[in-house]
């Protein structure tokens, strides 16, 4: 009996025999029973328990594109204020491949079907740079789901599909929500959501009362679409509701936001100055673009100096969506701002930093419940929490002003006037 091994999880396991013959994997913490139909690797997850990867997904783990989400934090610099944030995309992607299997079960995909989507699942995230999103928020950088296909197609992951008879370009297509299955890896309640949100929320510490389960148990396809039974509707409630308390708390908490604007304005910095390349930054892992960073020397070293410190700029001004709008205030004129900021203080614009994030409908929003008459309607229709949720996503939306905290307070009467609120 062959048993394949995780590489870099190698040293922490042994095999040894069982009287009746049979293989064991041991470790200081559990045991765990041998499966000896099938050549899989078991992996312990604080989340989902026990994820089975099968061969042609250890395979991909261990090519060097999927082994560089090791060293790549799922929520970037959130570990500045949740110290346990340190929990990576390489987990989160396994996460992900491990619901999709159950959604698949669920839904009763078939066994191909399930294995491709699965597979689409584990690979969702490989495009991602340093730092997770930081790559939204640096100039001339292609939104990671395109890298993440053009990875995929263009190098030994592409072969080790196709010699498992998959399609590289079906599992692009699945990742980027163009194949009847994408809704498994790329929809409104899909794996990847699912797992974040529940993975995100352990490591953070923040109270969620979501349940997975019985959201999975509800699941199924139809017309191409991922629905929930009317039964499932109060699991549907209960993720939304989590998912509203992380976004203000967790994914766009100011203090973390400060961070993720540092590290932007270094890495621009460095590019615009030729000391490191686009093409190089989309490779580099979250120590990596630190290490580079401070070799270019000048402004973004002295920045990553500070990050690294938790000598975080410092948030001046609020404004919510309804005096964003009433100004007239456009992401396009950040630059512009901010230099005009910067001039009526008399410091260097590298020292003010004006956040606008973008209007869209949050993630979960239009999740699709069918009806017991097999009629397909947006879960905001049938429930008030979730239309609630619906109206209120924009409430916590904020353009931030940050800056040094010396000059906090003139950042803030200087901004006001300069933004029109």
């Amino acid at each position: 009996m062959r048993f394949r091994h995780y590489k870099p999880w190698a040293a922490a396991f042994k095999l040894s025999k069982t009287e009746e013959g049979g293989t064991q994997f041991l470790s200081n913490l559990f045991i765990i029973p041998a499966q000896p139909t099938k050549l899989m690797t078991r992996v312990r997850d604080p989340i989902h328990d026990y994820i089975d990867l099968s061969s042609v997904k250890v395979k991909l783990v261990d090519t060097p594109a999927y082994q560089r989400l090791r060293w790549i934090k799922q929520l970037g610099p959130t570990n500045l204020v949740y110290p346990g944030a340190n929990h990576t995309r390489h987990e989160h992607c396994m996460g992900t491949s491990h619901v999709v299997d159950k959604m698949a079960d669920s839904a009763g995909l078939s066994a191909t079907e399930k294995k491709l989507a699965s597979v689409a699942g584990l690979l969702h995230d490989l495009g991602h740079t340093a730092f997770s999103h930081l790559g939204d928020d640096i100039n001339g950088v292609e939104d990671h789901v395109i890298r993440t296909t053009k990875i995929i197609s263009q190098t030994e992951i592409s072969d080790i599909l196709s010699d498992e008879g998959l399609d590289s370009k079906a599992v692009n297509e699945i990742i980027t929500g163009n194949h009847q299955l994408g809704p498994l890896v790329s929809g409104d309640l899909d794996g990847d959501r699912l797992d974040y949100l529940v993975r995100d929320a352990h490591y953070t510490g923040v109270s969620t009362g979501v349940d997975m389960g019985r959201l999975i148990a509800t699941m199924e396809m139809s017309n191409s679409q991922l629905v929930i039974k009317e039964s499932g509707l109060p699991a549907v409630e209960a993720l939304l509701t989590a998912r509203s308390t992380m976004y203000p708390t967790v994914y766009f908490h100011p203090f973390v936001r400060g961070a993720e604007l540092m590290l932007a304005r270094a890495t621009n910095n460095a590019i615009s100055s030729d000391k490191i390349s686009i093409d190089e930054f989309t490779t580099f892992t979250d120590h990596k673009l630190l290490s580079e960073l401070d070799k270019s020397g000048g402004l973004s070293r002295q920045i990553i100096k500070d990050f690294e410190n938790r000598n975080i700029v410092k948030r001046a001004v609020s404004i919510t969506k309804e005096q964003a709008e009433s100004s007239g205030l456009e992401k396009s004129n950040k630059s512009e701002y901010e230099n005009s900021i910067a001039s009526k203080l008399d410091v260097s614009p590298s020292e003010i930093y004006v956040d606008i994030p973008s209007f869209s409908v949050l993630p979960g929003l239009k999740a699709k419940i069918v009806k017991k008459d097999g009629e397909i309607e947006l879960a905001r229709n049938l429930s008030r929490l979730v239309s609630g949720l619906y109206e209120a996503q924009f409430d916590h939306w904020r353009c931030r002003v940050y800056g040094p905290s010396k000059i906090k307070e003139d950042i803030a009467k200087v901004s006001k006037t300069v933004l029109g609120v």
